[in-house]
């Protein structure tokens, strides 16, 4: 097809653009229903840019259209500037939708709760993964599954007679091993690639031979008050622009003049909280710094990144108890994961955080209708608070999990904690840590205390909720009073608070809306209530419901924990767990008690073994 020049100052990038857009059309005209992922960076907007002037052509064209897709992952902590600018593209881009009648669904993917960094790190305390560690769990289960589940999802919506091309932003020209491994996969701009063990399924890198150049064109090429040659979703990309200078120092920009583009940027941004970008978050630091005025509001969080990145070797923000009880009674000491009082001030911090960007909002609201500050794009989305890390779902996430550790000797220590930061004006400052303060050290050799067993399960109340038991027959006669699992290691049922299952641990944000209203009235109320109360609440409630066959693992959490909180009870002592680390023996202490105690055994057997040799004598 010949390529119409429609101005010549965009004439370049128009002929770079229209064999992929002529590609996507005989991919349609030939049946393919098409799917993009978007971030909304510089090069998925690209493809999506092309993904729409195709869709829009062949729709034109009166070519038979399949429904295609457009999904979007958000790792729940990303950088707040660049989710309030995803969530302003999404806005778009169902409004381009609903006006050019596109038969398109846009497919929203987030992690898993219980993957969440809320839960997981805030919640459980596992540590997020660092500059040093070898794998990156956090982009498999922020990122990849994620966005697998949002492609099963479009899969099966688009039927199972129907060929689906993902369309890919990936380039050749971002990196050498980059290029190797297109080249190995075959990937080229018209390619089809089947994905592995998948049928009818391709992916696309329709854009494989595009520079950094091209593509900073393209996007500088679709701006309507410049006569620009595409029509898109937005206006312009302006905002994507700023975005990247602001990164990048704002010394990198796209220089557009009547020569075209000169110079491109290709600074990356990621999570707001990315503790594998090492000592510094440089995107992050850089808007900061570049533009005070509009990004300062991400001080506070990058004071956080830096703070968890710092303390990575304090141990003493560790728990520091294992689980598994070793043949002579002794369980292993050794730091793992995030202790209480690290999540907690943790917690404390993000509260703090989306407390005050609430305050800067409403001051600059108030500047910006008195007229103190120009009305602006950017001061009109400032007037509105740019992230809030702790909503109602997570924090119901986190104090769930806090109540099954056993965390805290109250009930909803979470919701306390939000209560108290919210309501009653308590404020927690981040605090300074120099970066050579916790330098990277040897973790520390295991010690061993000794604690004989863990208590019999019939010993210890675990989740069960004698008093659901007692009330529930009359206040919610339609349903059980309790719930029931059968002990894995006993084969005995064990009796806990009533709960409701689902595929995987979850919580309906708006419910969890509601019962933080409802908490603002019995607050005081619960100060008398003892921890493992407010978890029997949250089940026999349906506000949080785990996952199939999870409640015998959280049971078994809460009884192990109860268990070390008698035994500080019984020996008297504010804190188990330095009470065990001044009582413990070495590693080689340990190792020689086990020897003697696989002696005793052997000696056992062979006694054993000389008494059936006589038995048999004698008979």
């Amino acid at each position: 097809m010949t390529v119409q020049i429609h101005n010549s100052r965009y004439e370049r990038i128009q002929q770079k653009a229209e064999p992929v857009i002529n590609h996507l059309i005989d991919l349609l005209r030939r049946g393919y229903a098409l799917s993009t992922a978007s971030s909304f960076g510089k090069d998925s907007s690209v493809v999506l840019v092309l993904f729409f002037e195709a869709l829009k052509r062949a729709k034109a064209q009166g070519i038979s259209l399949p429904r295609c897709y457009i999904s979007h992952s958000n790792t729940g902590i990303e950088n707040p500037a660049m989710d309030s600018y995803t969530g302003e593209m999404l806005s778009f881009v169902d409004r381009f939708i609903e006006q050019h009648n596109l038969d398109v669904e846009v497919v929203l993917a987030e992690p898993s709760l219980s993957a969440s960094f809320m839960y997981a790190t805030v919640g459980r305390g596992k540590l997020p993964r660092f500059v040093d560690s070898k794998a990156r769990e956090c982009s498999v289960d922020w990122k990849v599954k994620p966005q697998q589940r949002a492609l099963k999802r479009i899969r099966k919506q688009a039927g199972e007679g129907r060929d689906l091309v993902v369309l890919v932003g990936t380039r050749n020209a971002e990196s050498a091993v980059r290029n190797e491994r297109m080249e190995n996969a075959g990937h080229s701009a018209t390619s089809l690639v089947p994905e592995e063990g998948q049928t009818a399924l391709y992916s696309n890198a329709c854009i494989a031979d595009w520079e950094m150049t091209d593509i900073w064109e393209l996007l500088m090429a679709c701006d309507s008050e410049r006569n620009g040659v595409y029509a898109t979703y937005v206006p312009n990309f302006e905002h994507t622009l700023a975005l990247y200078k602001a990164s990048n120092e704002g010394t990198c920009a796209v220089i557009v003049g009547d020569g075209g583009n000169k110079a491109a940027c290709g600074s990356r941004h990621g999570c707001g909280i990315c503790t594998v970008a090492g000592k510094k978050d440089r995107s992050m630091s850089a808007m900061i710094e570049s533009e005070p005025e509009t990004f300062g509001y991400l001080d506070g969080i990058n004071r956080l990144r830096n703070f968890i990145v710092r303390t990575q070797h304090d141990f003493d923000r560790r728990e520091w108890f294992q689980r598994r009880i070793s043949d002579v009674g002794y369980v292993a000491l050794s730091p793992d994961n995030y202790s209480s009082r690290m999540r907690r001030d943790l917690l404390r911090y993000m509260l703090t955080l989306d407390v005050r960007e609430q305050e800067r909002a409403e001051e600059h609201s108030a500047a910006l209708h008195r007229g103190d500050i120009p009305d602006t794009p950017v001061n009109r989305r400032l007037a509105h608070p740019q992230f809030e890390w702790i909503t109602p779902k997570m924090l119901l996430a986190i104090d769930f999990a806090w109540g099954i550790y056993g965390q805290f000797s109250h009930a909803f220590p979470a919701l306390r904690e939000w209560y108290e930061v919210v309501h009653l004006g308590r404020r927690y400052e981040i605090p300074e840590v120099g970066e050579d303060e916790y330098l990277r050290i040897p973790v520390p050799e295991k010690r061993y205390f000794y604690i004989g067993a863990y208590e019999h399960p019939w010993k210890i109340d675990g989740l069960r909720n004698a008093y659901g038991e007692a009330k529930n027959p009359a206040r919610r006669p339609d349903r059980p009073p309790f719930g029931a699992y059968r002990d894995p290691e006993t084969g005995e049922t064990r009796r806990v608070a009533y709960f409701e299952e689902r595929d995987e641990l979850s919580i309906d944000g708006a419910e969890a809306n509601l019962f933080l209203l409802e908490f603002e009235d019995i607050y005081f109320e619960t100060l008398a209530l003892e921890n493992y109360d407010g978890v029997r609440y949250l089940l026999d409630r349906g506000l949080v419901k785990v996952g199939k066959g999870q409640i015998a693992t959280y049971d078994q959490i809460a009884r192990r924990a109860q268990h070390w909180i008698r035994l500080g009870q019984d020996l008297n002592v504010m804190d188990i767990q330095d009470y065990a680390r001044d009582h413990s023996i070495s590693k080689a202490e340990h190792f020689q008690l086990m020897e003697e105690h696989q002696r005793q055994i052997a000696a056992n057997v062979d006694d054993q073994f000389n008494l059936d040799l006589f038995a048999e004598a004698a008979a």
